[in-house]
């Protein structure tokens, strides 16, 4: 097994979060917390249950530090929903591409179904998805 390609190094970098939509294809995400704005090198895939990762280009990945990865179960794309210090980002094509959905500051993120999940934050912070709408609590 190779090395991870997300940045490392220091005790607050590194990876904090793995998803898999079945036994080959993955997503790692995480990044530095102390430097939660700092983008790139913060998101990886595979498509060989792990024995490998390909770093997403730091253009179209998540912006910045992301401490929770899930996939959205049931949806018609590949959707992926990553959050962190700095915000909320979707993916829906496999976390090729990604999109700022907010910068609201959550530290994880599940789903049960496409039309239902929950993101946790600081301060007591919780978040329901219902469907492509998010409600802040």
């Amino acid at each position: 097994m190779n090395d991870a390609p997300l940045r490392a190094g220091i005790a607050s970098a590194g990876i904090f979060s793995i998803a898999f939509r079945d036994a080959q294809h993955g997503v790692i995400t995480g990044g530095d917390y102390q430097k939660p704005q700092l983008g790139g090198r913060n998101l990886a895939l595979t498509s060989d249950g792990g024995a490998t990762w390909t770093l997403v280009d730091s253009v179209a990945s998540p912006g910045g530090y992301r401490s929770a990865v899930a996939f959205v179960p049931g949806a018609h794309t590949t959707t992926l929903v990553a959050v962190g210090l700095s915000g909320t980002d979707e993916s829906r094509d496999g976390g090729m591409t990604w999109t700022r959905v907010d910068s609201t500051a959550y530290n994880s993120v599940a789903f049960a179904s496409e039309a239902f999940g929950w993101a946790v934050g600081p301060k007591g912070r919780i978040a329901r998805w219902v469907g492509a709408l998010r409600e802040a609590k």
